[in-house]
């Protein structure tokens, strides 16, 4: 744990001081130990390479920020670097093909020299935009609309209030009233709900089990095989299935 606290502070603190993307970044912000051990300079370099600095450190940051998508499914570190830069140039207004071209010249440049028309090399853009994991990392970068739109819910709030306080018609100063009301209500208390009605096949058989061990030790009290000093010091058995469960006398011949 101290070394994994160690870790992260020293991320931050590299993260503060360069725009380059290191290794031990990466491998401190990966969530699965099988990628880390595939943490390379070839892997680095496709942020690093970036010869713009301001870009450089967008890739850079996004890359550390969406690694969680990589905790589910089977993806190459390569190709989620990849996917990320994809990503990070959709955010910043380019299309699909233009952000293509960009990640991938050589595949661009292929389609360009096989004369493939415009539609068609934006439908490869288009496939590759709906990809698993480009879509894992999109669904990272959506802000929640509460979030989005909070200082125009503010600003909505604060024109009900001044309705409620001065408008002229009794109605409209209730309307407005209710509206805050309903809108600035305490956030519920979370309940924790339990449920009580699971129920564990192996206790099952051990209370069908002791049942049955009782049922035996009553059995032979009646008939005169122990006494209920015998019974009390017997020594019980649990067989591993719990099945069955049976008694030995530790004190044969006692007496009550």
């Amino acid at each position: 744990m101290n070394q994994q606290l160690a870790n992260f502070e020293d991320i931050e603190s590299d993260v503060e001081t360069t725009d380059h993307l290191t290794k031990e970044m990466l491998i401190g912000a990966l969530p699965d130990k099988r990628f880390r051990k595939n943490v390379t300079d070839v892997v680095v370099d496709i942020v690093n390479a970036e010869p713009n600095s301001e870009l450089r450190r967008v890739f850079r940051d996004n890359t550390l920020s969406y690694a969680s998508v990589l905790a589910s499914g089977r993806y190459s570190l390569s190709g989620y670097v990849n996917a990320v830069k994809f990503v990070s140039y959709k955010m910043m207004g380019d299309k699909a093909s233009t952000a293509y071209s960009k990640v991938f010249p050589d595949r661009y440049q292929n389609l360009v020299d096989s004369q493939a028309t415009g539609s068609e090399i934006a439908s490869f853009a288009d496939n590759y935009g709906k990809t698993a994991l480009v879509v894992k990392i999109l669904e990272q970068t959506i802000i929640p609309t509460h979030i989005l739109n909070h200082g125009t819910y503010q600003l909505a709030i604060n024109v009900q209030a001044e309705l409620m306080m001065s408008a002229k018609s009794e109605m409209v100063r209730q309307k407005a009233a209710e509206c805050l009301i309903s809108n600035l209500v305490a956030p519920a208390t979370s309940k924790i709900e339990i449920d009580v009605t699971h129920k564990d096949e192996s206790i099952d058989q051990l209370t069908a089990a002791m049942r049955k061990l009782s049922g035996q030790q009553i059995s032979s009290i009646i008939n005169g095989n122990m006494t209920p000093k015998q019974i009390a010091h017997s020594d019980i058995r649990v067989k591993e299935d719990i099945v069955d469960a049976e008694f030995e006398d530790v004190e044969p011949g006692g007496e009550e």
